[in-house]
């Protein structure tokens, strides 16, 4: 059985998706680097308040997605996969309609009908709040002019503020101003000053000054985590290369057998699981998108 997303608003609106969720992996190799991607293999039933009711994409042959676009740094905080994948997916598809002229939406319509998908998904409160407000950062770095260069100064004084506080309570450098006292009061004034810091800049956002509030707020608190897991990422992607040459420099002298690829079937259901299938499909091949590059897809 595939379930469908069904969610009534605060104003008895219906938000609902319909439909078997299966989605098509597409492998992309270019310069040594394997890139993934997925294809709607059907469009899915939307209803919403501000669209009605439609089919999403409207050209499945033409739609690739990501799944959920997180950086990989914050893959331990939101996965590419759970119950926000349909929200996820049907928001790329709107972006890509938008791309194409045709669609029923504007940017920020589609990020709208996104917060409505997540909460129809039973996304929880915090995670919600933190990947509607990630979109809207993605929109205003796309508006151009003041709004690009606000979220930008605004990202970079919070990071700035917070590699000040840190090095300054390791002793590296002077105190900031908000740092003050001895022992445990001054530690809680460094964490408090932090917690301050992107009040006054969210303003730089304009009418999306609470999204700007919490991603400076998420950027505060999560800076060191997101350096740590992000120089460990760096480490092992330097690993990585170099046990590919490994590899490469084996297969040109002794030469290698490459297995043979094969795809499973599986149908990820609109609550974001999968019901996967032991048929086995054979692999087909896609037109290389450059002269470097060649593509595979399964059916996952």
């Amino acid at each position: 059985m595939f379930g469908s997303l069904n969610h009534r608003d605060q104003r008895g609106h219906t938000v609902r998706i319909e439909g078997r969720l299966l989605l098509e992996r597409v492998t992309v190799v270019r310069d040594g680097r394997r890139h993934e991607r997925f294809r709607l293999a059907r469009p899915v039933s939307l209803t919403h308040p501000e669209l009605g009711r439609l089919l999403v994409p409207a050209d499945p042959a033409g739609f690739e997605t990501d799944l959920t676009s997180v950086p990989a740094v914050f893959g331990w905080l939101i996965g590419s996969t759970g119950a926000h994948l349909p929200a996820a997916v049907v928001h790329d598809a709107l972006l890509h309609g938008l791309n194409e002229e045709r669609s029923p939406v504007d940017r920020r319509g589609a990020d709208r009908v996104f917060g409505d998908l997540l909460r129809a998904s039973g996304v929880g409160s915090v995670r919600r709040t933190m990947m509607i407000a990630a979109v809207t950062l993605a929109t205003r770095l796309r508006s151009g002019g003041a709004a690009r260069l606000g979220v930008l100064l605004h990202l970079l004084v919070i990071a700035l503020a917070g590699a000040w506080a840190t090095s300054a309570l390791l002793g590296a450098v002077v105190d900031p101003p908000w740092i003050i006292g001895e022992g445990v009061v001054r530690w809680v004034s460094a964490l408090l000053g932090i917690a301050m810091v992107p009040v006054p800049l969210a303003l730089m956002w304009g009418r999306d000054r609470v999204h700007g509030l919490v991603t400076g707020w998420s950027l505060a608190a999560l800076l060191h985590v997101t350096a740590a897991v992000g120089l460990l990422l760096l480490a092992i992607d330097r690993l990585d290369r170099l046990g590919r040459g490994t590899d490469e420099n084996q297969s040109t002298g002794g030469g290698s057998v490459s297995p043979s690829p094969e795809a499973v079937v599986a149908s990820s259901t609109a609550d974001g699981g999968t019901n996967p299938s032991t048929e086995l499909n054979e692999n087909r091949r896609l037109p290389s998108r450059s002269g470097s590059s060649s593509t595979s897809t399964t059916m996952i």
